[in-house]
């Protein structure tokens, strides 16, 4: 009976080695396994670091970029202004000069109407006095010829 309580332990020795020995074996394959997984995932995070830092020169690059492109746009929207400004001011001055073309050419056109109608106007005033004169004289003539006519009837008719 010891021997075969010596065998059944051996059994059971043998059988608790082996099946340790396979926990041994499955962990070892475990270990294999994840020492894998950490190389492969070391490998991808060199290339994760090695994206970030393309990335990061592609930024810089297009950072640079962009801020040409905005000087250059600030100074096509100056240029632009500029040009707005400029155009805006010469329609301006061509408006004003041609109101003031129009005024001087008003004026000389009408200097001479201007001129001959106050020559009439003077010429009016001149025949105005003459003609003053003239009825002066003819109501001093009419006077006489009333003095006349009392005293002489030749002129009786002119007598009221």
């Amino acid at each position: 009976m010891k021997a075969l309580i010596l065998i059944f332990l051996s059994i059971l020795l043998v059988s608790a080695n082996l099946s340790a020995q396979d926990r041994i074996d499955k962990l070892s394959d475990k270990i294999d396994k994840l020492t894998e997984q950490v190389a492969e995932t070391n490998k991808q995070i060199l290339e994760t670091n090695k994206l970030v830092a393309e990335l990061a020169k592609q930024q810089a690059i297009t950072a640079t970029k962009l801020d040409g492109f905005e000087k250059s746009v600030e100074k096509r929207f100056d240029i632009l202004f500029y040009v707005i400004i400029g155009g805006i001011s010469a329609l301006f001055v061509a408006i004003f000069g041609l109101v003031a073309l129009i005024l001087w050419d008003r004026r000389a056109t009408l200097k001479p109407f201007e001129t001959k109608t106050n020559d009439l106007q003077k010429e009016v005033n001149l025949l105005k006095e003459k003609e003053l004169k003239h009825l002066e004289k003819e109501m001093k003539m009419e006077l006489y010829i009333r003095q006349i006519s009392q005293i002489d009837n030749r002129f009786a008719p002119f007598n009221p």
